[in-house]
């Protein structure tokens, strides 16, 4: 079977099939996955253009998403990398992108809360280390990225400007019972409203340490990645790829949806 493909102007493509020269409609980049076509007159079609999506938190009490508790995710005295993209659609109270633990004890974990109009807190060991006011991050793809380098410095960066850097920082971060909770803390109230897409879990490298270009296109994983969510497709929102098979699950509602930063 083959295919024709014709560009239009609506940025879409027009996919005409040999057999039944019936036209359907994929949209950009171009890698093939048949579960995200969007076809008219033509089933099931081999040929698709992959473009990704994001995890949709509803901001409500009692959801987010859970990893279990790991070794991988312990990254002890040494190097990490977390980071992800993120579009926040309303600023409440104290919402948590991400925890391991919950305030006030949290071994590591990312706060945007309602104060000098929206501030990012980044806790460690219950304590805030870095904290910094965020601006343009409302109903926009933001990049967030956070790492610790060789040298023990921890910086955050916002679509690839570095925000803020600690001195040297040798913190143990070692919990050894608490999920990963992604999108709120574990006991309710801290909800993120928004979407979430390529979360990556680095543990061992600082894959930034001075400002770059902010990924164009989903992230692909490392040597040293322990997770990966890109939601790339409904029938993948769970899904770990790091490689390593991570289990996630879904509590209170978490949703697939085709918004992507891409």
């Amino acid at each position: 079977m083959s295919f024709a493909v014709s560009f239009v102007p609506d940025n879409t493509y027009n996919v005409v099939s040999e057999i039944n020269a019936q036209p359907f409609e994929v949209a950009p980049p171009w890698r093939p996955n048949p579960d995200i076509i969007v076809a008219s007159g033509y089933p099931n079609p081999s040929l698709a253009f992959e473009k990704g999506g994001s995890m949709l938190f509803p901001g409500t009490s009692g959801s987010y998403l859970s990893v279990p508790n790991d070794i991988d995710f312990r990254f002890r005295t040494g190097q990490f990398t977390i980071e992800w993209f993120q579009y926040m659609t309303s600023q409440t109270a104290n919402p948590r992108v991400f925890t391991i633990g919950s305030w006030n004890t949290a071994t590591i974990g990312v706060s945007i809360e309602n104060n000098s109009g929206g501030r990012l807190y980044f806790w460690v060991n219950g304590n805030v280390e870095l904290t910094y006011v965020i601006t343009s991050y409302l109903n926009t793809w933001v990049h967030m990225a956070i790492t610790r380098d060789a040298s023990n410095i921890i910086r955050i960066f916002q679509n690839g400007v570095v925000r803020v850097t600690s001195s040297a920082n040798t913190a143990d971060f070692n919990n050894l019972s608490a999920v990963l909770a992604i999108g709120n803390e574990t006991n309710p109230g801290s909800a993120f409203p928004g979407y979430i897409t390529n979360f990556h879990w680095v543990k061992g490298t600082a894959l930034y340490t001075a400002a770059f270009t902010r990924p164009s296109q989903p992230i692909t994983p490392v040597a040293n990645t322990k997770l990966l969510l890109l939601a790339t497709t409904l029938g993948t929102l769970l899904t770990d790829s790091s490689g390593l098979g991570k289990t996630v699950t879904n509590i209170g509602g978490i949703a697939w949806n085709s918004l992507n930063p891409f």
